[in-house]
């Protein structure tokens, strides 16, 4: 796709690239359900789920839980946006290494204190 649209004015703009990233976004959660479900029919209700298809339905998360989703995804979405034009070995070789070490601490204490159980990770699935 980027080849079709890389020399037009419109391309370049924030906009646009804003609009991309969060179309690719949606197109990658919802090829996710045909991985987590384990039929089409199930498929078919969490898809109506996501587009407003059960309004009342039974809430599944907490509220701790949702914002620890939205934060999460919030910030591999900032980290993807500020990786966008380079890789990660070069931003860690740039980088100070007591921000290194903070990074690789702050991740290893968050998989020791979210951990759940082994079923929830996808490719375990299979």
């Amino acid at each position: 796709m980027r080849g079709l649209f890389e020399h037009k004015a419109w391309a370049g703009t924030l906009a646009t690239r804003l609009l991309a990233g969060f179309a690719t976004y949606a197109a990658v959660c919802v090829a996710w359900v045909f991985f987590r479900a384990s039929d089409f029919t199930i498929a078919a209700r969490m898809l109506s789920g996501m587009f407003g298809g059960h309004p009342h339905g039974d809430a599944i998360l907490t509220t701790r839980e949702m914002l620890q989703i939205a934060l999460v995804t919030g910030g591999m979405i900032l980290v993807h946006w500020f990786l966008r034009d380079t890789n990660i070995e070069t931003a860690v070789t740039r980088a100070p290494p007591w921000i290194v070490t903070a990074a690789w601490a702050f991740m290893a204490c968050a998989i020791i204190l979210t951990q759940g159980n082994s079923n929830a990770f996808i490719y375990f699935q299979f």
